[in-house]
């Protein structure tokens, strides 16, 4: 449905707001105040941390079915570029969700940590932290491997969330997002849009590196050499 509506309606008719009032009506059902919802780019920065929070935790959609935001080809691609050899046995998956991708990684007989900023979450093949991706709870090069999957572009402090991920990232580091343009109104609620695999490399910055798109995501993969951290 995004897709469509993207790719082949007008701007004037795509980005309305009495256009995409009955859109949010539909999906945010039984969420308490739509028209922040629908003003939630705009209002989002001026946002304390503890409300964003609560914006969040409040927060009722028809998406929350979804076990992952994350294509099938997109997570392929990320296992399959994953050196899970001699040494390298531990793995965080930030913004972990109710831990599809985690599930998906213990078939690879690695120690798994999730992350998410939400008190209680039940991952059933991980131990869970609770935690914020601006500001982890980790040392640095503390996993062997960390991932972030359609995380990104949630999050206000982008260059913070980046930073904190290749601090705590000891070899490999993989992220997925959205490939996306920007529009005031979009039923994900994104505050960053990512419209190409060489923008978002730009961003990250972090040596040597991959980026492609797969399907409707930018893949990302660095491996961390010992001075990545110094040069990023």
């Amino acid at each position: 449905m995004r897709y469509c509506m993207d790719e082949f309606l007008p701007l004037v008719i795509r980005d309305n707001y009495y256009f995409m009032y009955p859109f949010y009506r539909y999906w945010f059902t039984g969420s308490k105040n739509l028209s922040s919802i629908m003003r939630f780019k705009e209002i989002v920065h001026s946002m304390s941390d503890e409300e964003f929070a609560t914006f969040y935790g409040e927060l009722k959609c028809r998406a929350n079915i979804r076990p992952t935001d994350c294509s099938a080809q997109s997570l392929a691609w990320v296992i399959k570029r994953m050196n899970v050899e001699g040494n390298q046995r531990t793995l965080l998956d930030v913004g972990c969700g109710r831990g599809h991708c985690l599930n998906k990684f213990s078939e690879l007989g690695l120690a798994l940590t999730g992350c998410d900023v939400y008190p209680n979450v039940s991952v059933s093949s991980a131990k869970y932290v609770q935690g914020n991706v601006e500001k982890l709870p980790f040392a640095d090069k503390s996993f062997d491997i960390v991932t972030c999957f359609h995380t990104l572009e949630h999050v206000r402090r982008l260059n913070m969330a980046l930073s904190e991920l290749k601090r705590v990232a000891k070899k490999q580091l993989f992220l997925i997002v959205p490939l996306q343009r920007f529009f005031r109104f979009t039923l994900d609620l994104h505050i960053h849009f990512f419209y190409s695999p060489f923008y978002f490399r730009s961003l990250v910055d972090c040596g040597e590196s991959e980026c492609k798109q797969v399907g409707g995501d930018i893949v990302y993969y660095a491996c961390m050499s010992d001075n990545s951290l110094e040069e990023s």
